[in-house]
């Protein structure tokens, strides 16, 4: 019978494994972030705000792929991976893998020209500390794809949906 663990992540000392017998360090000093169920009974995570990587039910960490961009949550939904950005883009893990692929339609959606992290006009252009994907979740049966992302002073669960069903129709959703 295999012992229940809980995965700890950390912003700089890395992630641990605690189990009833004691804790240990499976990633040493980095920032780990977004920590996920890979859907294949291991787990997913953002290491050093670069790196998607996969950990298999044995312990096994690997990466899977790697940006240029600065990545901050990761979701498993059915075979697909998603990765959220800190500069709130989407992002899809390619079927050929090692590859984070960009959503065109999440880029386009309706009023992401308004989306801003609270700002100030200088010189007539609003500057301002950047958007980010804080977290994605999906509904029950993993048809819709939900984004995280604060606009203004408001934190609500503000963004954008992705019907999985009927491929690339995104819907804004409102609070």
């Amino acid at each position: 019978m295999t012992k229940p663990m809980i995965l700890v992540a950390t912003w700089g000392d890395g992630l641990f494994a605690v189990t009833g017998d004691g804790r240990a360090q499976e990633i040493a000093n980095q920032s780990v972030r977004g920590l996920a169920p890979d859907g294949r009974g291991g787990a997913l995570a953002i290491v050093g705000r670069h790196s998607l990587r996969r950990r298999t039910p044995g312990g096994e960490w690997t990466t899977v792929a790697t940006s240029e961009v600065e990545l901050s949550c990761c979701m498993a939904v059915r075979d697909t991976i998603y990765v959220g950005t800190d500069d709130a883009r989407m992002l899809r893990l390619s079927d050929r893998g090692a590859v984070l692929e960009p959503n065109d339609g999440f880029d386009n959606v309706a009023g992401r020209d308004a989306w801003f992290a609270g700002s100030a006009i200088v010189n007539g252009q609003r500057l301002g500390p950047p958007l980010g994907i804080r977290s994605v979740a999906a509904n029950s049966n993993g048809s819709i794809l939900f984004a995280n992302v604060p606009r203004g002073r408001h934190s609500a669960f503000n963004g954008w949906r992705k019907d999985l069903a009927a491929h690339h129709r995104y819907q804004q959703r409102c609070s």
